[in-house]
């Protein structure tokens, strides 16, 4: 796209989000670690946790021993 001019020495270009320099398109699944937070203490369970993330993901493991009881760690693969 054309560079706009906005003050005496500033210019400002607008990329698309999927043409920039440095995109890395993926395709497939990505491994990492989701923090869930606000999990009422009833569902802080495999079987909840993991149809919780089941719907977006793939559930692997989850951080059961964590002393914060207002955050879930999940490790899952996701797109």
């Amino acid at each position: 796209m054309v560079p706009q001019q906005v003050a005496h020495n500033s210019v400002v270009r607008f990329l698309r989000h999927d043409e920039g320099l440095g995109f890395r398109g993926q395709e497939g699944f990505c491994q990492g670690c989701l923090m869930l937070l606000g999990v009422p203490l009833d569902f802080r369970n495999t079987e909840d946790l993991r149809a919780a993330v089941n719907t977006f993901g793939e559930f692997h493991h989850w951080v059961s021993d964590d002393p914060y009881l207002v955050r879930s760690i999940v490790f899952a693969a996701f797109p």
